[in-house]
């Protein structure tokens, strides 16, 4: 699990500072959050919470809200992954940005609440609702792109002599 977690890692800190020094004044995506539901999509539990806590206290560490927050956000996004994958079918490219996009979602639904909670902003301010829907939508666009990524990453590992366990929870079609 260490060497996925360090190539998955390091990625995300890539995916990181292209994010908030390349494209942030201009372009608001989120990427890590693609990143994290993706990885949540394999077969790996242990390894999607161990980078949720790397990017989750990440991100919380370079954003100004209370420390906890992303975190939280971060542990949603695997667990609505973890959900996705006993129920859809994640081959098809419409049904990727459509899990992404709930995923996205929820996240964003827990990000409002915990900072709610904390006295931080209102709850679902309608100007910060309409910027987040929008980045939401466009960041779920790039879902089946983050998709290939990852798996090239895995190709990657594999390439290097790393071997995944096998998966406890295999896709079964329904009816079969």
């Amino acid at each position: 699990m260490i060497a996925p977690l360090i190539a998955f890692s390091l990625l995300g800190l890539i995916l990181f500072y292209v994010q908030t020094l390349v494209l942030f004044p201009y372009v608001h995506l989120r990427l890590l959050a693609l990143l994290l539901f993706y990885v949540g999509l394999r077969p790996s539990l242990p390894l999607a919470l161990a980078l949720s806590l790397v990017l989750g206290c990440l991100q919380d560490s370079y954003a100004t809200t209370p420390f906890g927050l992303h975190l939280g956000a971060s542990l949603v996004l695997v667990a609505v992954a973890r959900y996705s994958r006993r129920g859809l079918l994640l081959q098809q490219l419409g049904f990727q940005a459509l899990a992404s996009l709930a995923a996205l979602a929820l996240q964003e639904v827990g990000l409002q609440l915990g900072a709610f909670m904390l006295s931080y902003q209102p709850l679902f301010s309608y100007n910060l609702t309409k910027v987040h829907s929008i980045e939401i939508l466009s960041t779920a666009a790039l879902g089946p792109l983050m998709h290939l990524l990852v798996q090239g990453v895995d190709n990657c590992l594999r390439r290097l002599g790393w071997r995944p366990r096998s998966d406890p929870m295999p896709y079964q079609p329904f009816g079969e």
